[in-house]
C-alpha cells in the first residue's frame, strides 16, 4: 500500500530517478556477485595443479602444441590429479575428469550453460543445439527431440545405404592395393547423407547446381585461430580484422544456402513431391505450429546439424576403419558377424540387421573411446558444486576432456590399447555410466547420437562385406590434431583387398 501511494503521488522526473537508483543496485550487486565468484575461481585455481601458463595469455598457447592430446590430456591425470587448473587470458577453467564429478555437473539441468567462447562457433555453426544455452536451448531440444526418435530414424537408412554404396563404388580401384586415405572418401559420404538427411537433396541425384557449390563444402573455423593470437578473443578487435569479414561472408553463404533449401523444402511439401522426408521438414511443420520457432531458427539449426555431422561422424567412421585395419582379428569378428547376419546375399541392410551387429557397435565405442570426435567440451556452473575436497562457486568454467577420462588406467586397463570387449554387456554394466562419453551425457546428451552410430555401422558394414582392411607400411601411426572435433594429421591411411581376390589367395 505505502508503495501504491509513493507511486501514485510521485512525479515524472521522481520516479524516473527511482529506476536509475533500482538499475544503479542492481549493476552493483550483479558485479559484486560476479567480481565475487571470479575471486573464489582464482582463490581455488591457486590450491591447484596445471600445465604451466603464461603471464595474461594464460595456458592459450597450448593449442598450437603438437600432438596436444597425446602428450598432455592423456597423462593430465597422473601429472595433476581429478581436478585440473587451466588459464584462458585471466579466467581459471577447471578440468574435471573422473566420472562421479562429472556425473555431478552432466547430470544436473542447472549447469547446462555453456561458457563464453561458444559464442565464437555462432559464425560457423550458428547459435543451434550445440552453442546455445538457456531457455532457446531447452525450447528447441523439446521441439526437435522427437524427430530423432528410433521410429523416425528407420527411414533414413535408405540415404545411409545410398551413400555406402556411393562411397564403395567411388573407392579409387587403382590405389586400393597401396593405400588411400580413407578420411577424404569418408566426409565426401558423410556430406552426402546430410545433404539428403537434413537438406532433402537426393544422393542419386548429385549433379544439381546448387548442390556444386555448396558452403557446406568450404567451412573454415577460425576460433582455434582466435586462441593462438589472445588478443583476438576480444570482439572489439576481432571485428577489426579481415578474418571477422571472410567469417560474416560465409555465415552468410550458409545462411542464404540454407534458406534456399528452405525455400524449395516448402515448395515440395506443399505440391506433395517430398519422397523421402529430411529434417528440415520437420522443422518447418515444428515452426508451422510454433510461432516461436522461426525461420531463423531453422536456419541456425540445420547449419549446426550439417557443419557439426560432418566432422564428428567422419572421424568416428576413419578412426574405426583405420583400427579395424590395424587389428585383424577384430576385423574378421565384425565380418563374421556380417556373414552370419547377411548368409552371403548382397541385400541391403535393414534396421533389424544394424541392431544385430553387437560386436561391430563394439568395435565403434572402442574407435570412440579411443578418438572421440568431440575430445573437449566446457560447462558454466549454474550453482556451486562441491567435488572431493574442493568446492567450485556458482560461475566457474568446466571443462569435461572425453579424450582423458577414457585413459583414466584404473577404469580402462592398457588405456592406449584397442579392445573392443570393454563394451561388452558385462563389462559396460560395471564402469561407471559417465565414463564413456564420446556423446557427452545428461541433459545436453547428443540429440543424434543414435543416427550416428546406425550412420557409422551402415557404411562400415557395406566396405567390410566386400574389402579385407589392411594396414599401410609406414603409415600405421599418426599425430592427433584439434580443430574443435578430432583429426589425424596427414589423414588415415588403409589398404583395401578385395574379398573374392582375398578368398583366390587363400585357395591357391
Amino acid at each position: 500500500m505505502l508503495v501504491e501511494k509513493v507511486l501514485q503521488h510521485a512525479t515524472k522526473s521522481e520516479l524516473c530517478s527511482v529506476l536509475a537508483l533500482l538499475l544503479l543496485s542492481l549493476s552493483i550487486y550483479r558485479c559484486h556477485t560476479y567480481i565475487g565468484a571470479y575471486l573464489k575461481s582464482v582463490l581455488l585455481s591457486l590450491r591447484l595443479s596445471g600445465p604451466p601458463s603464461l603471464p595474461f595469455i594464460g595456458n592459450c598457447l597450448l593449442i598450437n602444441e603438437r600432438d596436444l592430446l597425446r602428450n598432455r590430456a592423456a597423462k593430465a591425470f597422473d601429472l595433476y590429479g581429478s581436478l585440473v587448473r587451466i588459464w584462458i587470458l585471466l579466467f581459471p577453467f577447471f578440468v574435471v575428469l573422473q566420472p562421479e564429478d562429472l556425473q555431478v555437473i552432466l547430470s544436473s539441468k542447472k549447469h547446462t550453460n555453456k561458457v563464453f567462447f561458444y559464442r565464437l562457433m555462432h559464425n560457423f555453426l550458428g547459435d543451434g543445439l550445440i552453442t546455445s544455452s538457456g531457455l532457446k536451448w531447452s525450447t528447441h531440444r523439446k521441439l526437435i527431440q522427437p524427430a530423432f526418435h528410433l521410429s523416425l530414424l528407420e527411414k533414413f537408412i535408405d540415404t545411409f545405404v545410398d551413400a555406402s554404396q556411393s562411397l564403395n563404388d567411388n573407392l579409387d580401384a587403382s590405389a586400393l592395393d597401396a593405400g588411400i586415405n580413407i578420411a577424404k572418401y569418408v566426409n565426401n559420404c558423410v556430406i552426402d547423407i546430410l545433404n539428403e538427411a537434413v537438406l532433402g537433396v537426393p544422393i542419386k541425384k548429385k549433379g544439381l547446381g546448387f548442390m556444386e557449390d555448396s558452403p557446406f563444402r568450404k567451412g573454415k573455423l577460425v576460433m582455434p585461430a582466435r586462441f593462438t593470437h589472445p588478443w583476438l578473443l576480444f570482439d572489439g578487435i576481432y571485428h577489426l580484422t579481415s578474418m571477422a569479414s571472410d567469417e560474416l561472408h560465409q555465415k552468410k553463404l550458409l545462411n542464404d544456402f540454407t534458406r534456399q533449401m528452405i525455400k524449395r523444402r516448402r515448395e515440395l511439401l506443399a505440391s506433395s513431391e517430398v519422397e523421402r522426408k529430411c529434417l528440415l521438414d520437420y522443422m518447418i511443420e515444428i515452426s508451422e505450429s510454433n510461432p516461436g520457432f522461426s525461420e531463423e531458427d531453422i536456419v541456425n539449426e540445420a547449419c549446426t546439424f550439417m557443419l557439426a555431422g560432418q566432422d564428428s561422424v567422419g572421424a568416428a567412421v576413419a578412426f574405426t576403419i583405420f583400427l579395424l585395419a590395424q587389428n585383424a582379428d577384430c576385423q574378421q569378428q565384425c565380418y563374421e558377424e556380417l556373414e552370419r547376419i547377411f548368409e552371403n546375399s548382397n541385400r541391403a541392410p535393414t534396421m533389424s540387421d544394424l541392431r544385430e551387429m553387437r560386436y561391430m557397435e563394439m568395435c565403434i565405442k572402442e574407435a570412440l573411446r579411443l578418438y572421440p570426435s568431440v575430445p573437449l567440451i566446457a560447462r558454466k556452473l549454474g550453482e556451486e558444486v562441491r567435488l572431493g575436497a574442493y568446492t567450485l562457486p556458482v560461475g566457474s568454467n568446466i571443462f569435461i576432456c572425453p579424450y582423458a577420462t577414457h585413459r583414466l588406467a584404473h577404469i580402462y586397463p592398457e588405456p592406449e590399447k584397442f579392445k573392443p570387449e570393454r563394451f561388452s554387456s558385462e563389462q559396460a554394466e560395471k564402469r561407471h555410466p559417465y565414463a564413456f562419453i564420446p556423446f557427452s551425457a545428461g541433459p545436453r546428451y547428443c540429440i543424434g547420437n543414435r543416427f550416428a552410430i546406425l550412420e557409422i555401422k551402415t557404411i562400415i558394414s557395406r566396405l567390410l562385406r566386400s574389402y579385407q582392411l589392411r594396414p599401410v607400411p609406414g603409415k600405421t601411426t599418426f599425430e592427433t590434431t584439434y580443430r574443435i572435433t578430432l583429426r589425424a594429421s596427414g589423414g588415415l591411411w588403409v589398404r583395401f583387398t578385395p574379398r573374392e581376390q582375398q578368398q583366390q589367395e587363400a585357395a591357391a
